[in-house]
């Protein structure tokens, strides 16, 4: 299995979207601390459904967050995330930042994902949306941080969007046997009916 397709087995089929009651309003820009010490370890060697839930390792620092921040700046959407250890030694490490935003009477989702391999470590970038979209990203492993922006258009220009985000490292691009992840909310849960949670909104200023 491909990256992108255990991304679409683990945060597709493991993890139904909702459209839940939305909280207060934010005024373009959103920070906030992740707790220490979350990162959960999956087994993936007999399938993705007997990796979860998966184990809590408190000793992990490498691909913990610590601090995201999300702006909405009107013709620019960017996140920054800080983490408490980035390493150059995991084969992949992804960044997937999720965004539930309002069109056409309903609530659509995308995600930006940033992938970096052993044979480039800067990463590239992408959108899912169905247009074309095109996101800037920087990775520093010096400062333990990560940071990409893309314009607001990729979402149609918004009146506000919510954010979650999971930071992974995994062993192969192919078939891979584990992954580390730590998120803003849980991603993929063992329970088919949890839901996926977001931050309150970040309005256009």
């Amino acid at each position: 299995m491909g990256t992108r397709g255990l991304l679409l087995a683990v945060c597709v089929a493991l993890a139904a979207a909702t459209l839940g009651a939305v909280s207060p309003a934010s005024a373009g820009e959103l920070t906030n601390v992740d707790p220490p010490e979350d990162v959960q370890y999956y087994d993936l060697t007999e399938g993705v459904e007997s990796a979860l839930p998966g184990t809590v390792m408190l000793d992990r620092r490498d691909g913990d967050l610590g601090r995201y921040s999300v702006r909405y700046t009107g013709k620019r959407i960017r996140v920054s995330l800080k983490l408490r250890e980035l390493t150059r030694t995991e084969p992949i490490l992804m960044i997937q930042a999720r965004f539930r935003w309002p069109e056409g009477g309903q609530l659509n989702h995308a995600e930006a994902v940033i992938t970096a391999t052993e044979r480039n470590r800067s990463g590239t970038a992408r959108m899912t949306t169905h247009q074309p979209c095109t996101v800037k990203h920087r990775i520093s492993y010096q400062n333990n941080r990560a940071r990409l922006s893309f314009p607001a258009r990729c979402f149609s220009s918004p009146r506000w969007v919510q954010f979650n985000s999971w930071v992974l490292t995994i062993d192969h691009k192919t078939d891979p046997t584990y992954l580390h992840g730590d998120h803003v909310f849980p991603v993929i849960s063992a329970d088919d009916n949890a839901v996926e949670r977001f931050t309150r909104r970040i309005r256009r200023p």
